[in-house]
């Protein structure tokens, strides 16, 4: 059985990577409705997601001081992404049931994509989504765009000042996924964002400027 989402990029993260991964997952699960009760007994949930994260980490360290522990710490990996695994299938039939493909690009895992044999490299179009939400911490803000096919850099940027002030936006990040998130902007401060796609072909048009009071 295809996988839909792409679990093998998964398998190439560092240790901290894929467990900061899992806990950006573990919070997009917190409010989508694929995971919300009631809910089949298998599906993982949040708390499942951060726990098992938080065991990668443990074990990481341990095997660095340790190195009889690697196999622990292989284990606790092959655990966290098998769990991820099962949250992927969740959203396919979150996505079947609710009759809405655009729910599989929801979760923080990019879809696995096939490239026909005849494709070409394109200039990058335009976000048709674009989103920014408040994160748990104050100053944290998630993002999510989506899709797209072949590999590519998302970039982002903000800014405090009018939005239609070109020489006020300022680069916040780059980012190789559809889910991020960035911490430390400044509290209780109206925010303007906007993202756009890069590949080698090019640079794409800028997305349409989200704007969101910071917490």
């Amino acid at each position: 059985m295809s996988e839909t989402h792409d679990i093998q990029s998964l398998k190439e993260l560092s240790d901290g990577d894929l467990a900061l991964r899992a806990e950006n997952i573990a919070d997009i699960m917190d409010g989508h409705g694929a995971f919300q009760e009631p809910r089949s007994r298998w599906a993982p949930t949040g708390d499942q997601l951060r726990e098992e994260a938080q065991l990668v980490k443990q074990a990481s360290h341990a095997a660095r001081l340790d190195p009889t522990k690697e196999s622990e710490r292989v284990a606790a990996r092959e655990k966290l992404i098998q769990t991820i695994r099962y949250c992927c299938q969740c959203i396919v039939m979150y996505a079947t049931y609710t009759k809405d493909p655009g729910e599989l690009d929801t979760i923080g895992v990019d879809r696995t994509h096939k490239t026909p044999r005849n494709w070409a490299l394109k200039i990058p179009e335009k976000f048709h989504r674009f989103k920014a939400t408040h994160g748990k911490e104050s100053g944290s803000v998630k993002f999510h765009v989506n899709s797209w096919e072949g590999k590519a850099s998302v970039e982002l940027q903000f800014t405090y000042g009018p939005p239609d002030q070109e020489s006020s936006w300022q680069r916040l990040m780059v980012s190789n996924y559809c889910h991020f998130t960035h911490n430390g902007l400044e509290a209780a401060r109206r925010a303007f964002f906007r993202s756009r796609l890069i590949n080698n072909a090019g640079i794409g048009p800028w997305s349409d400027v989200v704007e969101l009071i910071i917490l």
